[in-house]
């Protein structure tokens, strides 16, 4: 166990889950120190998603290359919970819409998108949005599949979406990934260049930060933490099963929980802090029992 890669994955979510946040702030004319905490919630998590690309990739390369076939695993912890995780989110919209009529989707509409683009993301980022990570990481072990063992039976699940939709949400996951592949497989080599590399991606991280947007140097600060994490050793525990409920049910706790804390808080940042603290702990509470009740297992697809 690597924990200098579980503790990176636990804050990666969490960066994650800053940006699903609900709030009113306007970056416009404020306090130096306010404009800061913004840009911890806004900008800085969108890094969360890179780190993750990278650590799939390199963990692939260690842990799974060398197994004949890793597509049925890979659907246990992978494809099925995320189908779950957007399913129970559509049966919820379902509800609330016909039931109360309360309309809580704004991207979609009660129609065949629900399951073409709510629970399948064909064409965008399904119901649960932060979910579409799972999605285009397991589409990238299809392709692994097809061209590694010749399945052609990956081709059922690649060739609707190339054809109906888009194959992945977003190609510089399958960047990432590839990169966190290709420094796994060099990381020997790596190692005796640590500080020049650490180095490098630091001087292009200020570089970039100066000259560039943050869609531009997340990238290297991306890759800086990475490095940075890879060469620090950890006490630390396995939070596998609880970092992956916190990325798909984060954005869900924070719709419901936002509107409950519109109505007694005024204050935006304690707002937000309290997003948080709830999905943390929703999703802490959902994996004790996810350890007590086994058939809920499959909800982190048995991590």
């Amino acid at each position: 166990m690597k924990y200098n890669i579980e503790c990176l994955r636990l804050i990666a979510v969490v960066l994650i889950t800053f940006i699903h946040t609900r709030h009113s702030f306007e970056n416009i004319d404020l306090p130096y120190i306010e404009k800061i905490f913004i840009y911890v919630i806004e900008k800085l998590p969108k890094i969360g998603t890179l780190t993750l690309s990278l650590m799939s990739g390199y963990l692939y390369w260690l842990t799974s290359r060398h197994k004949k076939s890793i597509i049925k695993k890979k659907i246990k912890t992978l494809a099925i919970p995320f189908l779950v995780a957007n399913g129970l989110v559509i049966l919820l919209n379902l509800i609330s819409f016909y039931v109360f009529g309360y309309n809580f989707l704004n991207r979609l509409a009660y129609d065949y998108t629900l399951f073409t683009d709510g629970l399948l993301s064909l064409n965008s980022p399904p119901i649960n949005p932060p979910t579409y990570f799972v999605r285009d990481i397991f589409i990238i072990f299809c392709l692994i599949e097809l061209i590694r063992n010749k399945n052609l039976k990956m081709l059922l699940i690649l060739v609707p979406y190339v054809v109906f939709g888009k194959l992945l949400i977003r190609y510089d996951i399958l960047l990432l990934f590839a990169f966190g592949v290709l420094f796994a497989q060099f990381e020997s080599v790596a190692k005796k260049y640590n500080l020049y590399l650490i180095g490098l991606l630091l001087i292009l991280g200020v570089i970039s930060i100066i000259f560039s947007e943050i869609h531009t140097y997340k990238y290297p600060l991306a890759f800086l933490v990475f490095m940075i994490f890879l060469n620090i050793k950890i006490s630390f525990v396995n939070v596998g099963g609880f970092a992956y409920l916190l990325h798909l049910y984060h954005s869900p706790i924070i719709v419901v929980i936002f509107p409950l804390l519109a109505t007694v808080i005024s204050n935006s940042y304690l707002s937000v802090v309290l997003q948080i603290m709830s999905a943390i702990i929703f999703c802490a509470v959902l994996f004790l029992l996810t350890n007590k009740l086994k058939f809920l297992k499959i909800l982190s697809g048995g991590r």
